[in-house]
């Protein structure tokens, strides 16, 4: 109850009593007890920031350490970890805390930090090793009914696949998710926010983030909620602030969150920050948070990257800035990883700058070797491609920047060098030789 919304007297009372637990478990030698009183403190003080949240922690940590409690020592170790990467995006702690429960046995938290790991993983866009993390724990996890993390692992395998644009075998996971999950997940803002929003951004498909972000928040509106990268602090600001949706005082309120301060968050607030103070005609300052964004947060590649080909939209519109250099850099980027809606919509925004895009004629090592044979063009094999999910020709010329007769073209010739005898066909041969 302490933690439902609307509930901030039954919190405080919650805060009151535990605190008070606290203290006299200390005080009658009971350091169990104390324990776990200063770890539930830890939890509901992230409500009033991660300082507070971490100096339960640390009195947990003396306790456990003065009474020789080594599996609650490394449990507060590991949720200091935990904290240290949400605040800094450095997942070392998290590793030390892992290593320690291996030397003690403790393979359940050695489990839990290995989560986390993952997530690390994930935002670094090092998805081998996200992967790699996943294959090795989730049959242990369910094994030792450790369930929690299992689910939290399926939810971090469908998010790798969203943060590459792969929503087929997104949803594949998802539904591995929900399968394993019997009850209203508290992973759920996640499910919507860091899979769902996510992978339709690198869809160019705003309008569907929009609303995975906004189911997302009414979760939260509804059920109690300690994951705080889920985009109601960071992507979802920004994307409303370039939709010009969210003014200053909007943006204000969200500031002022603790969660505003985790790493993974403020990388899109310094970025709506740049596009209202562009949008109030102070250019230079807005660049410059740009410019620090891109080298602060250089740990998180492709949410960078999709930050600059948001913030450079806006940049182009409003007049300050470097938004071809931003999108040229974002267009790189998702080129090499294969994500070619968002780089296709970077080639767009560079031309509607009034800047000549030179013509990629690479990528013909994507196009798998018998569609090479029929002269599949890289162009017709990114159409191509699309047809997994049956698309329209007007959803394919919004992913791809180009034309819905062109599109119409693309198919026209794939359909005469595959042999397929209609469309049908064809998205099921696209589903065969693209379907991952």
């Amino acid at each position: 109850l302490a933690l439902l919304p609307g509930h901030g007297g039954a919190r405080a009372e919650a805060e009151r009593l535990a605190r008070e637990a606290a203290e006299v478990a200390e005080r009658e030698k009971l350091p169990v007890v104390a324990c776990q009183a200063w770890q539930l403190l830890a939890l509901l003080a992230r409500e009033h920031g991660f300082d507070d949240a971490d100096a339960c922690l640390e009195r947990m940590l003396a306790v456990a350490e003065e009474h020789a409690l080594p599996v609650w020592r490394v449990e507060a170790l590991l949720r200091l970890g935990g904290n240290a990467f949400l605040r800094t995006g450095d997942a070392r702690r998290i590793r030390e805390a892992r290593d320690a429960a291996r030397d003690l046995g403790a393979l359940v938290l050695a489990q839990n930090a290995d989560g986390l790991l993952a997530m690390d993983a994930l935002q670094r866009a090092d998805f081998t090793a996200a992967r790699e993390i996943i294959e090795r724990c989730l049959e242990p996890s369910a094994r030792m009914r450790n369930l929690g993390i299992h689910r939290y692992l399926l939810l971090v395998a469908a998010a790798v696949a969203a943060h590459q644009g792969r929503r087929r075998q997104m949803e594949r996971e998802l539904l591995r998710f929900e399968r394993a999950d019997d009850s209203a997940s508290f992973l759920t803002p996640v499910l919507h926010g860091l899979c769902r929003a996510f992978c339709a951004l690198l869809e160019e498909n705003r309008a569907q983030a929009l609303e995975e972000l906004a189911a997302s928040a009414a979760w939260e509106d509804r059920h109690p909620s300690v994951f705080y990268i889920s985009g109601r602090h960071g992507l979802g600001p920004l994307l409303a602030v370039i939709a010009d949706t969210a003014d200053r005082s909007v943006y204000a309120t969200v500031l002022a969150a603790p969660a505003a301060a985790l790493a993974w968050n403020r990388q899109f607030l310094v970025l709506a920050e740049a596009v209202l103070l562009g949008r109030e005609g102070r250019g230079r300052e807005a660049a410059g948070l740009v410019d620090l964004a891109s080298q602060e947060f250089r740990g998180f590649p492709t949410a960078r990257h999709l930050g600059l080909r948001l913030v450079a939209e806006a940049a182009l519109a409003d007049g300050w800035g470097d938004p071809v250099t931003w999108l040229r850099t974002a267009e790189e980027y998702f080129h090499q990883a294969g994500v070619r809606s968002v780089a296709g919509a970077c080639r767009s925004l560079i031309r509607q700058a009034g800047v000549v895009v030179a013509q990629r004629r690479t990528g013909r090592e994507l196009i798998p070797e018998g569609l090479r044979r029929v002269g599949v063009t890289p162009r017709e094999y990114d159409v191509f491609a699309l047809l997994v999910e049956r698309p329209g020709n007007q959803d394919i010329a919004q992913r791809l920047s180009i034309s819905p007769r062109t599109v119409e073209k693309h198919i026209a010739s794939l359909l005469h060098k595959t042999g397929c005898t209609d469309r049908a066909e064809l998205c099921g041969l696209a589903r065969a030789l693209c379907g991952d």
